[in-house]
């Protein structure tokens, strides 16, 4: 108190409230698959203002639960999921939820799968359509007029009083040599044009073939993730077969028994009576 009243303070805790860091369940993780497809921030160019969206409609519905995230959280949590489906870590993307949830997250994230896709496809051919126009451009260069050369330095003629006694042939002579020279292609310009649009044609081919190439094999490695994915599904339905024939078995088992130990009873019973 004789601190106080002298004018001095100590300084208390910070008052800015500190973001809470919230932990997505399976039942968070399926509404954020379901936005990010509804607003399907992999193609737009805006892809920040799209995720800011996302996180703020997550926010919005989970509001009453104080769940709040931003379109940073949103993305990687979205980008964790998706390197889980890709490795095939299963375990990971059943932690936390049963297996009607964890179904419903699988078929989602394929679909998310699907649209990452989409955008890599989408990227190779903005590529494509790059390299075209600077391929237009270049033979838009090439068909260009070759630039005038300089005017010839005109020849001055002599004086009147000069040429009055030059003979006829010597004016005509003079006149050749006065008159400018015509304009003859230059070869070596048009060869190294030539060859430059050749190049430009061979390095487009091959560029093309390169992207078709990569496109195969990306096309290739999503077949080969859906089969996975595919017998993955028929494996856990397997499982669950088995589980359930199980389960019957053993309620079949403990029926007997049950009926088994009810009739011991009636026995012993009667057995007392008599």
């Amino acid at each position: 108190s004789s601190l106080l009243s002298s004018g001095f303070s100590m300084a208390g805790p910070s008052t800015t409230p500190r973001k809470r860091q919230v932990r997505f369940s399976a039942r968070h993780d399926i509404l954020l698959l379901r936005e990010v497809i509804a607003q399907n921030p992999f193609t737009s160019k805006e892809s920040g203002r799209i995720w800011a969206r996302v996180g703020e409609i997550i926010t919005t519905a989970l509001q009453d639960e104080n769940f709040e995230v931003d379109g940073r959280r949103c993305r990687e949590r979205t980008m964790l999921l998706l390197d889980y489906y890709k490795k095939q870590d299963f375990p990971s993307l059943r932690r936390f939820g049963t297996e009607r949830l964890y179904a419903q997250k699988e078929d989602l994230l394929h679909e998310v799968l699907e649209l990452e896709a989409e955008k890599n496809l989408i990227a190779s051919g903005e590529g494509k359509y790059q390299d075209e126009e600077l391929k237009k451009r270049a033979l838009e260069e090439l068909a260009l007029p070759e630039p005038d050369k300089p005017a010839m330095i005109p020849v001055t003629t002599a004086p009147t009083t000069v040429s009055g006694t030059l003979e006829p042939d010597e004016q005509e002579d003079l006149a050749e040599l006065a008159a400018p020279t015509a304009k003859r292609p230059c070869q070596c310009c048009c060869q190294t044009y030539s060859e430059i649009l050749s190049f430009l044609e061979k390095r487009s081919e091959a560029e093309q073939r390169l992207r078709e190439e990569e496109m195969a094999l990306r096309r290739e490695e999503l077949e080969i993730q859906r089969s996975k994915i595919a017998l993955e599904r028929e494996r856990l339905s397997a499982e669950r077969k088995e589980r359930e024939r199980r389960f019957e078995l053993e309620s079949q088992e403990r029926q007997v028994i049950l009926d088994l130990l009810k009739e011991k009873v009636l026995k012993s019973e009667k057995n007392s009576e008599s």
